[in-house]
């Protein structure tokens, strides 16, 4: 069971990680910056921070979340979405979905007061659950997302539900 709660806590805290460098790839304009194109790599990327954003956890906004520094970049059938905290704080997420039809969640990291919380499946261990609903430019993502409360790591799993709205063009 420990080894499983570290796995989750790597997983959520690393996903975080890297969004939220893809977070400090972009202008307020939502523009893509050499910056972005030298981090997204060869070929085409699209860079979005504007639009209607939501996070809520178990109903509520995620509080501590910079709604407005959430970034949504496409690129190589992949999209990216992430966002930073309100003044350093500890809030974060993170999110990597396919970029087709029917997207599919393929990562989903949240920090959320201290608790670092996953939705992946890794070396045939899954952990949480996500669905993509897509309206437009309008992504919605909800489920359970499964970790550990960083405070007292050996009290077992917590499970958090989720909906994330961000609007990716």
């Amino acid at each position: 069971m420990l080894i499983g709660v570290q796995r989750v806590i790597t997983a959520g805290v690393g996903l975080v990680a890297v969004s939220l460098m893809v977070v400090g790839c972009s202008d307020d304009k939502g523009e893509a910056t050499p910056a972005s194109s030298a981090a997204a790599g060869n070929g085409t990327s699209e860079v979005s921070t504007n639009g209607s954003n939501e996070v809520k956890v178990e109903g509520q906004d995620l509080a501590g979340l910079d709604l407005k520094s959430v970034t949504c970049v496409k690129q190589a059938g992949k999209i990216n979405v992430a966002s930073a905290p309100i003044g350093g704080g500890a809030q974060g997420l993170g999110v990597v979905m396919t970029d087709e039809e029917t997207p599919k969640v393929e990562s989903l990291g949240l920090v959320v007061d201290g608790s670092a919380l996953a939705v992946s499946e890794m070396g045939g261990m899954k952990t949480g659950s996500a669905a993509v609903a897509v309206d437009g430019s309008t992504y919605t993502i909800t489920g359970e997302a499964q970790g550990a409360d960083m405070a007292n790591p050996m009290a077992g799993m917590i499970t958090k539900k989720f909906e994330i709205k961000v609007t990716c063009s």
